[in-house]
């Protein structure tokens, strides 16, 4: 398969990426050729020298520094090119990219993390001129778009007039939107000397997770990513309501209690903040149990849910899997709310679980 990923950020290359890595899948990175301000906050790494880092790697590589605690471990990850893109050339690089991919015949996904809606006018052209080339017969399979923006969805991209232009009859037959749950804390962009050649270094959290939308016209994902990270559930829209009561509330209740105890402070991090107090530990997981215990009530009392609790173990799916914060300083079972400035957040839930930004707080930021 042909992955192509628009957003060279944080989130791109410390995800989106990393979990389309599979032996029957390329990766192609694309990216703005004239950076925009950085709505989520500047990385060490500046955006032209880390585009010039990613075109001019001699084996297409960068890594991952994964931050566990006191430890970090690095991975490499491959992709099969980069490119980026100015205005009127997205058309061009498309069809390149796809006549020269032989995983183009077996189903081209293209993925996007650009933050705003707005932003996706190169994508839609992207995925335009790959309908144009299949409706003429050529050898490009089955195309989906993934938005990797819990705030945005595919759906709202091919549904929004203004990116989709004078005939978006085009996209619908050919274009199936995915939608899709992301989680991962991607902290920093740095470059890394340390290789034969310097390279870029995304600097996340051990857990990692994009979970697509599984349905009658997406079932043919679980083959074409075969082999990678990505998983799949049929109740996302369920999961991202109990995301944002699991996540928002339980950071919200916190974030209120440190941001009274600092006297109002907003650079304060509430991971210092819990560690700082056996009695603030003890309290945000008191705050976490309640809020799960509510959200389980919920589920189970209110039709609406009904469907999810037949077919998911509520008990198992609210806790999750234990994991450690980037600081090593959160409760058992679940990690804070909140890490350092530039981190992602987190959302429980059956093996792999999903989650995009949350709303900001007092006292923690979230970046890309």
């Amino acid at each position: 398969m042909l992955h192509m990923h628009f957003g060279a950020g944080r989130l791109g290359l410390g995800l989106v990426v990393p979990a389309f890595q599979a032996p029957t899948t390329a990766s192609v990175i694309l990216n703005r050729a004239v950076p925009a301000a950085n709505a989520t906050g500047s990385t060490a790494l500046g955006a032209e020298r880390r585009n010039a880092l990613l075109r001019d790697h001699p084996e297409s590589a960068y890594h991952l520094q994964i931050l566990d605690g006191t430890e970090a471990r690095t991975e490499r990850i491959r992709y099969a090119g980069f490119h980026t893109y100015a205005g009127g050339d997205v058309a061009a690089c498309t069809r390149a990219i796809a006549e020269a991919s032989e995983g183009s015949r077996r189903g081209v996904m293209v993925t996007a993390s650009v933050l705003k809606r707005e932003n996706y006018g190169p994508v839609v052209e992207a995925l335009t001129t790959l309908a144009a080339m299949r409706e003429a017969g050529a050898p490009v399979g089955p195309i989906f778009l993934v938005a990797c923006e819990n705030m945005v969805s595919a759906q709202e991209v091919l549904g929004d007039p203004d990116l989709v232009g004078p005939d978006p009859a085009i996209l619908r037959r050919h274009v199936t939107p995915v939608a899709a749950l992301v989680d991962r804390m991607c902290v920093d962009l740095e470059e890394d000397a340390s290789g034969t050649a310097p390279t870029v270094c995304v600097r996340t959290e051990p857990y990692a997770s994009l979970k697509l939308a599984l349905g009658p016209d997406t079932e043919i994902l679980q083959d074409l990513c075969a082999g990678s990270l990505i998983t799949f559930g049929r109740h996302l829209d369920v999961e991202k309501q109990i995301k944002g009561w699991l996540l928002n509330g339980s950071h919200w209740l916190i974030a209120l209690r440190a941001f009274q105890a600092s006297g109002g402070d907003r650079a304060m991090k509430l991971n210092e903040f819990i560690a700082a107090s056996p009695d603030e530990r003890r309290h945000a997981i008191a705050v976490m149990d309640e809020m799960r215990e509510g959200v389980a009530l919920l589920l189970r009392q209110d039709p609406a849910y009904a469907d999810f609790v037949r077919d998911v173990d509520v008990d198992a799916y609210r806790p999750g899997p234990p994991r450690r914060s980037c600081s090593g300083s959160s409760p058992p079972r679940t990690r804070s709310p909140a890490s350092s400035p530039g981190s992602r957040r987190r959302r429980p839930e059956t093996r792999r679980r999903s989650r995009r930004s949350a709303p900001a707080s007092p006292t923690a930021s979230t970046h890309r």
